[in-house]
């Protein structure tokens, strides 16, 4: 591994002298994501803009505490990392009765485009000095962007110089297309507009573009052939900022549904897609959401990303491979240098896989009941398995005791993750709270249970977890415990384990927390064989 570290930077050095042109790489979605109801509301918003920080989201919205139909509204957060708080309405400085929506923040923060029908449908601006200040009235942008026709939906572009937008104004295709203006310098005016044209504009319905960072990227929505609904997100690329824009594509079914998906917005970094969808799923009739976008790091499609997928970047050096093209955008920026070492390294030895195993109780006397109060029976071959309180059979109080066979697992071997699945026997007291503890029986190899099933004097794992179950309300619910590794760990690392052992699952009320009435009565091997305790086990393997 430090040999690896070593040569990542000895080519990060060589890497800062080299140049060559531009092509694309290869990206994929991850799953969308409802952004919630603290910026979602019952009512319809729409048209996401993002600030260059990741700090504040400007939204239209029709939510009650607006001023007109549509607002503008803004929610901010202290971190990335932190979630939205609730969105605040930008006040009558900005808004107004008639519909304000749309917006586009400059990537300074300090200008705020944004559509509003005040008079006409036109794209008006909002400045401020600092982000700290104030919004400026807004000042219409007049001509010859706006026209006695409609202008709306704008993105203004990272360096302030490129403003494109909808508009259905004579001297187009189809009446509803994208738009471009460009100026020399932000103190410039604006230049007459010109018709994207085709391929990007089409006999359809064209609007809402939103321009990467970079400016390579252009996603617009579109009811053009081709879709999954009504309205899609579509994207256009080119190889430089000079260059002429390529076919568009549609995002797909993973991003793109049978409903309107409308209004993208893309991140300063390139990570994540912001967009409005009236799909299902959501608070209102139309709804924020968003989705990841992630490079193909895994360049050799091995399972791991390592030596071997830095080896494609430097035999690929100064190309415009599009595989290995993956920074600093997750679409790459045309020529394979240190932009996408850093990249692959940020993802250095991720993808490693995972051998999963699963052992269900297989025979009657692998699972166990042992009462605590006196007086009362031991129980194995039990048509269920309370756990872990039997008021009728046992007084209260009990153990539940499980064994697991052939457990496949080479002694050392790294365990990623590992629950119980239990199926719900009984709902009897299945919806009060219950504070559980689990252990594992220290012994490099369970025996099972045979009579008088004591459990309690059994060696215990140093390694606890406890476990407050969720309610279980229908029987045949399938329910899991929390994350039992750390115990399964410390079993296949003791002396004496070797593959093909049993293991053995100790569950009983959690001590430290307060007294409960809440039971989970379970399905036991000899109440259902195939609906017994399973042992899920995840085992890292590189």
């Amino acid at each position: 591994m430090f040999r690896n570290k070593r040569t990542i930077l000895l080519i990060l050095i060589l890497a800062s002298v080299l140049f060559a042109e531009v092509a694309n790489a290869d990206y994929i979605f991850g799953t969308p994501m409802n952004l919630g109801p603290g910026i979602n509301s019952a009512a319809i918003d729409a048209a996401p803009s993002v600030s260059a920080d990741g700090l504040s989201l400007f939204l239209a919205s029709m939510r009650p505490g607006g001023l007109g139909g549509f607002d503008l509204w803004v929610a901010t957060r202290a971190t990335t990392d932190d979630d939205w708080g609730v969105p605040v309405n930008l006040g009558p400085t900005v808004n107004t009765s008639s519909v304000d929506t749309t917006p586009s923040i400059s990537s300074n923060g300090l200008s705020l485009y944004f559509e509003s029908t005040r008079s006409g449908a036109d794209i008006w601006v909002a400045t401020r000095p600092t982000r700290d200040d104030d919004w400026s009235a807004p000042v219409k942008l007049g001509p010859p962007v706006n026209t006695s026709s409609g202008e709306g939906f704008q993105s203004i572009s990272a360096d302030g110089l490129e403003l494109y937008f909808w508009s259905d104004r004579p001297g187009g295709y189809s009446g509803d297309e994208i738009w471009v203006t460009k100026r020399e310098t932000i103190d410039d005016t604006w230049s007459e507009p010109v018709n994207l044209g085709p391929p990007v504009n089409s006999p359809s319905l064209e609007a809402s573009p939103n321009i990467s960072s970079d400016g390579l990227m252009l996603l617009f929505q579109s009811n053009r052939p081709g879709g999954y609904g009504g309205v899609d997100i579509w994207v256009t690329r080119r190889r430089t900022t000079e260059d002429a824009w390529g076919t568009p594509v549609n995002l797909g079914p993973g991003v793109n549904t049978s409903d309107n998906d409308l209004t993208p917005y893309i991140s300063s970094d390139g990570s994540t897609l912001y967009f409005s969808s009236w799909r299902s799923g959501g608070f209102g009739g139309n709804d924020l959401w968003q989705v990841s976008i992630e490079p193909i790091v895994d360049l050799n499609g091995d399972g791991i990303v390592d030596a071997q997928d830095m080896c494609m970047i430097v035999d690929n050096w100064g190309t415009d491979d599009s595989l290995c093209d993956i920074g600093p955008m997750p679409w790459g920026d045309g020529i394979v240098d240190v932009q996408d070492l850093i990249v692959l390294a940020e993802h250095l030895f991720e993808g490693l896989g995972e051998d999963v195993i699963e052992r269900r109780i297989s025979v009657g006397s692998d699972d166990a009941e042992e009462a605590l109060n006196a007086g009362y029976t031991n129980w194995n071959y039990s048509s269920d398995l309370e756990i872990v309180d039997d008021h009728i059979d046992n007084g209260g109080r009990q153990l539940i005791g499980l064994t697991f066979r052939d457990i496949d697992i080479a002694r050392g071997a790294m365990i990623s993750n590992a629950y119980i699945e239990f199926v719900c026997d009984e709902v009897k007291n299945g919806t009060e709270d219950a504070y559980f503890l689990i252990w594992g029986h220290f012994t490099p190899n369970s025996e099972g249970f045979v009579a008088p099933y004591v459990i309690s004097n059994r060696p215990k794992t140093a390694a606890t977890v406890p476990w407050e179950p969720d309610p279980w309300n229908a029987g045949g619910q399938k329910i899991q415990t929390a994350n039992i590794a750390p115990i399964i760990q410390e079993l296949i690392d003791q002396e004496g384990w070797v593959a093909g052992n049993a293991v053995e699952i100790i569950i009983g009320a959690d001590p430290s927390k307060p007294a409960f009435t809440g039971v989970r009565c379970a399905e036991s091997y000899e109440g259902s064989a195939a609906a017994a305790p399973l042992l899920h086990i995840e085992v890292s393997v590189p």
